[in-house]
């Protein structure tokens, strides 16, 4: 990479105001922050994962917490160099540092030719505080257990290459001395920082001579927070119960004036002439900071934002503040902020993570076609953020009928989904209602939590798909059940259930409509007409058969006679095939106890076929129900309840004819009806349902067993209604 030039563009705010600059006009969409200069033939450095923690006069020091490592990034080529080190003692300014380990030997480095300079057996320092290196000397405050007094020692190469390291003392320090510290590095001296009689001092340490000259008392607070200062304001903070305060003082008049920052997590302050820059260096994930944007604020109370967010400051050799921060408009990258013409601090970016602070959307990871046949009915719908501290809404539009579904997503407490993903776990319904097959449009709008930026939007398109459930009239894959009223109204439940817990089910139900009271009997057939959606039969009062086919809407199109002569039966069912062509039949018993079979014929105007005999004995039966296949045998199955309540299954042998019966077992009167359902809840395999006399209905799972073909009982959440009969 070329030596990055940056020319700095007078795009500097002129506020004269004295209140912040909150109150002016916004900024034209995408335009760059006030004082934000741009990079002419821009080719910005890398900045590498991580929190900027030091500039030499040759490259910056930058600290990957998570991964613990070091990076050093040179300024004129870009190259960046990883140093695999935990902790990195630093002096500001220097291109040299220490490399420790734990139980190695310590090692300074001179970034500028790559080559170790110094090396230092690790027992030498055992118990020291190591504070950084400049040049090829080390610098270790060693603490006197016994006074709790402190020596700065200094170790310097040796007389050659394979010489042992030379340590001496720093001469100067006050005899008292605590808690030592490196400053920065300022040509041949290095900046010191100590306790001594109660109160704090700076210095400067003579690197040649190692002498230590030019204590002066520290003129800011103590218990400051963060603090810094130039040759015309100091500025410091100070908590109160979380509660920051910014303090600016004129080091000619020692005035102060005090500014109320509110709530913050991490702040610093640093100075740029005479202005004070202010920020909060940690982010909070969910709710934004106060002081999340870079500010500078003038003695005289002049405010503007610099920066949209901060993350760490350092000073290069020169005094020139880096700091680690971003704009919507640029991103996240390393800054240079020097003071322009006017005095005014303007940030310059010379570095880049390439990483956006506006809330950017990615490519969405939602197939085509969702098969909710498949992972118990679920489906993950996925979209790319660059970042997931949003609030996200999806909506889910069914095209035919405009139902939709929204749901709001917080995906910092959702479950791991993956880098920068917000994932909608959808369980194929509306709620307790299971989605309707076909064409959905989607659309996502996330909003970031965090307030940086605007809120970004996305939408798409998918097919839900299931296979034919032969009992589901309304195209959404579960089997509907039809209640009819006393006074001849006829209700679809629309059953559902827990796809995590198959046992828990429910429905839903909607009015099909009124005068269903000129029947005697209605039956649910599956099938029938050639057209995969489930059709019923009725029978009228003269004995007339219609049929009503069902539109996939959850109801039916208009009636087709079937014929008359359908008084002389009982009992009606349909719903199995058990002649094995593919196509549902219908069963019916005549007064006398004979079994008759009509064969579906597939045709919308004739479904069936002449009628065949089975055989009599069929008396002893107060209901029938086909039931489908229940025992993976050739053909659909029919169950048959007696007088005592027993009820028995008769296995389809494909040819139009029963297996002899199997007792399933005892109780059943205790149902007013009962009906084959197909597969209410997607385990593959046919199930049974029942109704009391008090309207509740009663779901028994198949079991795939023909000796025990169902599972007890289980209620569903569906409530009770007034009925006559159910199919």
């Amino acid at each position: 990479m070329s030596r990055l030039i940056t020319t700095a563009l007078a795009v500097v705010l002129a506020t004269g105001s004295s209140t912040p600059a909150l109150a002016a006009p916004a900024a034209p969409a995408g335009a760059l922050p006030a004082a934000v200069a741009e990079a002419t033939e821009e080719r910005l450095l890398p900045l590498p994962a991580g929190t900027v923690a030091g500039a030499g006069t040759t490259g910056y020091l930058v600290r990957d917490l998570a991964a613990g490592t070091y990076s050093w990034v040179r300024f004129d080529t870009g190259a960046v160099t990883e140093l695999p080190y935990g902790l990195i003692p630093y002096v500001h300014g220097a291109d040299s540092v220490v490399e420790t380990t734990h139980y190695g030997p310590a090692r300074v480095r001179d970034m500028v030719t790559g080559a170790v300079v110094l090396t230092v057996d690790n027992n030498r320092l055992y118990g020291a505080d190591v504070l950084g290196a400049a040049g090829s000397t080390l610098l270790a405050a060693f603490p006197n257990e016994a006074t709790g007094r402190e020596t700065l020692v200094l170790y310097r190469p040796g007389a050659d290459a394979a010489a042992r390291a030379v340590a001496s003392s720093a001469t100067g320090l006050p005899a008292d001395a605590t808690e030592i510290g490196a400053g920065s590095l300022a040509g041949s001296s290095v900046g010191l920082s100590y306790s001594s009689g109660g109160k704090r001092y700076t210095a400067s340490l003579d690197l040649a001579s190692g002498v230590v000259s030019g204590a002066q008392e520290a003129t800011l607070p103590a218990d400051a927070t963060s603090a810094d200062s130039s040759a015309t304001l100091r500025a410091w903070l100070k908590e109160d119960s979380s509660r920051y305060g910014l303090t600016l003082q004129d080091p000619k008049t020692m005035a102060t004036r005090s500014h109320q920052l509110g709530d913050a997590y991490r702040p610093s302050v640093h100075v740029v002439g005479g202005w004070a820059l202010y920020a909060d260096a940690q982010k909070s994930f969910v709710e934004p900071s106060p002081l999340q944007a870079l500010r500078a604020r003038s003695f005289s109370g002049t405010e503007f934002k610099l920066l949209d967010t901060f993350a760490a400051g350092v000073r290069e050799p020169d005094g020139t503040l880096l700091v680690q921060g971003g704009t919507l408009a640029l991103g996240e990258g390393l800054f240079r902020i020097r003071a322009g013409a006017d005095g005014k601090p303007v940030a310059t970016m010379i570095a880049t993570n390439k990483v956006p602070v506006k809330l950017v959307l990615g490519s969405p990871a939602i197939p085509s076609v969702v098969d909710l046949d498949r992972n118990g009915g679920t489906a993950n719908l996925d979209w790319k953020l660059s970042r997931i501290n949003v609030e996200a809404e999806v909506t889910l539009r069914h095209r035919r009928t405009g139902k939709t579904f929204t749901t709001t997503l917080l995906p910092p407490y959702n479950d791991y989904a993956g880098p920068q993903t917000v994932r909608l776990r959808w369980d194929g319904s509306y709620g307790i209602e299971r989605a309707l097959n076909g064409a959905y449009d989607w659309k996502l709008t996330a909003t970031p939590l965090d307030g940086l930026g605007p809120a970004v939007s996305s939408s798409g398109s998918f097919t839900v798909t299931r296979k034919v459930n032969p009992r589901d009239l309304n195209d959404n894959g579960s089997p509907d059940l039809l209640v009819r009223s006393g006074v001849g109204t006829l209700t679809r439940l629309d059953t559902y259930h827990v796809p995590a817990d198959r046992r828990i089910f429910g429905h839903v139900p909607s009015t099909v409509g009124g005068g269903w009271q000129v029947y005697d009997r209605v039956e649910t057939t599956g099938d029938v007409a050639g057209t995969a959606v489930g059709d019923l039969v009725a029978r009228d009062k003269d004995g007339v058969l219609w049929l009503y086919q069902g539109n996939n809407r959850g109801g039916f199109l208009g009636r087709v006679r079937v014929g008359g002569g359908w008084q002389a039966y009982d009992k009606i069912a349909g719903g199995s095939d058990v002649t094995g062509d593919g196509r549902n039949d219908l069963l019916a018993t005549d007064r006398s106890g004979v079994l008759w079979l009509y064969p579906g014929t597939g045709s919308a105007t004739r479904p069936f076929a002449t009628r065949k005999r089975i055989g009599g004995g069929w008396q002893a039966y107060d209901r029938i129900a086909a039931t489908g296949n229940l025992a993976g045998g050739a053909a659909g199955d029919l169950v048959a309840r007696d007088r005592t309540g027993v009820l028995w299954l008769y296995l389809g042998k494909g040819d139009g004819t029963f297996a002899p019966r199997t007792r399933i077992g005892g109780g059943w009167n205790a149902y007013t009806d009962i009906t084959g359902a197909a597969d209410m809840n997607n385990d593959g395999r046919n199930d049974l349902v029942a109704m009391d006399r008090f309207g509740e209905t009663f779901v028994h799972q198949g079991t795939a067993d023909w000796k025990a073909p169902f599972q007890r009982s289980y209620r569903t959440n569906g409530g009770q209604y007034e009925h006559d009969l159910m199919s």
